[in-house]
């Protein structure tokens, strides 16, 4: 039996001296990085973390349709027929 995933957060080391991260996907449009919804964070990265291809979501920077399509280990979401670059970006937990 495959032992669980491990969290959204990712921790680096047990001791409280080291600091541990969070992820943060982000997309580009308009010559900028915007960060997409938080609840689509963990749905990105549990979609990682189980070897997934895609996984469709709901953001508010997207609000003419129910879903875009996000392509996490390709590094690209698809909304209306255009593929928009996104990034993962690991932030220090506070």
């Amino acid at each position: 039996m495959a032992p669980p995933p491990p969290p959204t957060s990712l921790s680096f080391s047990s001791s409280s001296s080291t600091p541990s991260f969070q992820a943060q996907w982000l997309f580009f449009s308009n010559s900028r990085w915007v960060p997409l919804d938080n609840q689509s964070h963990s749905k990105l990265e549990r979609t990682l973390q189980l070897g997934g291809v895609f996984v469709d979501i709901q953001d508010s920077h997207f609000p003419d349709v129910h879903r875009i399509r996000v392509f996490p280990g390709a590094d690209y979401l698809s909304y209306l027929g255009i593929r928009y670059r996104i990034s993962r970006v690991l932030l220090p937990a506070l």
